[in-house]
């Protein structure tokens, strides 16, 4: 029989404790932080102003999100945007304002100039009265759900219990859950995480989609992109890109396949409607 004298026994005991403190320290921390690590809120520093944009304000469970309606007047569909984790939303009308479509583009709470502070539970609530207070709004016109990075789960989930026509997604993921256990392996995050996204959990109830994801992509891993699209099955269209995480909507190729997924959705007459339309100064374009 081995014989372990006591005071090695004394050393091993004190370095099990200690390991295990600092690793029930670091399991405190994600559970504590996790909000700053999912979320990173941008102020609105400069107003924007674009003759195609309306600043609106929708009120939702005693918050105020404010956002802009670009192209009102289009004879497109009608596309709501969600973006990424730390993106501020209004960097984007001037994409949209050139865009064949109305996007609706509202910040997160705690985001812009929009009040309170975001969650999982409080941004998917908030996506379904955007779409809601859409749809009052036109209520005749086909519904877009447009997702960017953390914005892919909050279009996925939301368009769960609205019923969009169609889902465009960039950078999606089946759930931030299994990005985190990709990057914290030996933590227990089923347990700690609050705010799962669980984008896969919805994916059977998916309208037609269309996805893009980057093997470059270090922010959303490919191999998790990849997950999702084959979770969607055969309601997705499919596009590779190699680009960094925050290159995709500057990316014009994919402009061109979001106009041309999105071109079922403009009728023929709203197109002539469109034309007829007055510009902001009266005239006829």
């Amino acid at each position: 029989m081995i014989s372990i004298p006591p005071d090695v026994l004394a050393i091993a005991l004190r370095i099990v404790l200690v390991g295990g403190g600092i690793y029930l320290a670091f399991c405190v921390l994600l559970w504590a932080l996790q909000e700053r690590l999912i979320f990173h809120p941008q102020p609105l520093t400069y107003p924007p102003f674009h003759p195609a944009a309306d600043s609106v304000e929708i009120h939702n469970a005693g918050e105020i999100l404010r956002g802009w309606i670009v192209n009102e007047r289009s004879g497109g569909p009608l596309v709501v945007y969600f973006g990424g984790n730390a993106e501020e939303v209004s960097g984007n009308i001037p994409r949209w304002a050139n865009f064949p479509a109305t996007a609706v583009l509202m910040n997160y709470r705690g985001f812009g100039q929009s009040t309170g502070t975001p969650s999982q539970r409080n941004l998917v609530d908030d996506a379904r009265a955007i779409v809601h207070w859409v749809r009052q709004r036109h209520p005749d016109r086909p519904l877009v759900l447009f997702g960017m990075s953390l914005g892919s789960g909050v279009a996925a989930l939301a368009a769960a219990d609205t019923s969009p026509d169609a889902l465009v997604i960039i950078s999606p993921y089946r759930s931030v859950e299994h990005i985190a256990r990709s990057r914290f392996p030996i933590f227990p995050i089923r347990w700690l995480l609050r705010h799962p996204f669980d984008a896969e959990s919805v994916a059977a109830t998916m309208p037609r989609t269309l996805a893009f994801a980057s093997p470059s992509d270090l922010v959303i891993p490919f191999s998790e992109s990849t997950a999702m699209v084959e979770a969607l099955g055969e309601r997705v269209e499919f596009h590779q890109y190699d680009l960094a995480h925050n290159a995709f909507l500057e990316h014009a190729p994919l402009w061109g396949e979001v106009r041309d997924f999105l071109s079922p959705y403009t009728t023929p007459q709203r197109r002539h409607d469109d034309r007829r339309q007055p510009d902001r100064s009266g005239t006829v374009p």
